[in-house]
């Protein structure tokens, strides 16, 4: 009996020592090996303007990192979206810094009181290897 038994302790630390910890729910929030942080929020400021903001860090330095694209939109019962305004990296060149693992960045938009409001913002990584993007939603703010 005592043999069965360092026998079934030894046959546990084994498998013990060849488990690696993973975090199921970091690996699939990430959908991307570019980013290790984001951040987004959706801020009223006055009774019809409000502001979305983004911060992202990169694992490593990337030749353009932050948005690619933040999208406005509007419901009237908090349910169905409808884009009202989009903000490109293209058009918007405060969405994207170059050379850098950290990236923040706001923008506004002023709305229609009595409306619900989110953001859609689709974060952006570049470098030598590939390109990444991560989509990622704000809660729902009301004018």
């Amino acid at each position: 009996m005592k043999r069965f038994v360092k026998v079934i302790t030894v046959v546990l630390v084994i498998v013990a020592m060849l488990m690696v910890p993973v975090h199921a729910e970091e690996i699939e929030d990430r959908s991307s090996a570019y980013f290790m942080s984001s951040s987004i929020s959706l801020t009223k400021v006055t009774a019809t303007k409000i502001e979305a903001y983004f911060s992202v860090g990169a694992f490593d330095i990337m030749d353009e990192l932050g948005a690619s694209s933040i999208k406005i939109q509007r419901s009237s019962d908090g349910n169905s979206w409808t884009t009202m305004k989009t903000y490109t990296k293209e058009a918007y060149s405060q969405l994207i810094c170059e050379d850098t693992s950290s990236h923040a960045a706001v923008v506004s938009y002023t709305g229609t009181a009595g409306y619900y409001y989110r953001a859609k913002i689709t974060l952006y990584a570049k470098d030598g290897t590939g390109i990444g993007e991560v989509v990622e939603y704000t809660s729902k703010v009301k004018l």
